[in-house]
């Protein structure tokens, strides 16, 4: 009488195992989560950005002047480090390095503080490159082309 009890209760032990092994383990789901998470959350403006504008005293490229080759780091935790640095070599390469803030609701206006120059920026996110704007207006110059900042892919 015994033995007949045994033989289902094993069974269903049996496949309440089966079942379990069959779950996807919990563990790796989470952390996939919490990965897709993360590239989800990473702001789209984050990233590295560079190149050549005219100098400092220019306010758009002339023949004499060999320009400025910028480097721009724009951190998620609202964090830059910005190098610039004459291509002619009369100046000494400038680093900056800081917080910034943004102007506007839509993220697309952003200050560099701790910066006196040029520290004003439109970030087109279509097009995945950033414009320096005039310091006082805070308007496009003319020469726009001139002031543009590629991202690095």
């Amino acid at each position: 009488m015994k033995n007949p009890l045994l033989i289902p209760l094993l069974a269903s032990s049996v496949l309440l195992g089966c079942q379990d092994s069959k779950q996807p383990d919990r563990g790796n789901k989470t952390q996939t989560d919490s990965v897709l998470q993360h590239k989800i959350m990473v702001a789209k403006w984050v990233g590295e950005y560079h190149g050549t504008t005219p100098c400092m005293s220019c306010i758009s490229r002339c023949e004499e002047c060999s320009g400025m080759a910028v480097d721009l780091v724009l951190n998620q935790d609202q964090t830059y480090t910005l190098k610039r640095e004459s291509l002619s070599g009369n100046d000494k390469l400038e680093i900056y390095t800081g917080r910034f803030r943004f102007n506007n609701s839509d993220q697309s206006k952003l200050e560099l503080i701790q910066v006196k120059t040029r520290n004003l920026i439109y970030v087109d996110l279509e097009q995945q490159l950033l414009e320096i704007l005039e310091d006082q207006t805070g308007r496009i110059y003319h020469s726009e082309d001139d002031f543009l900042l590629e991202k690095k892919v």
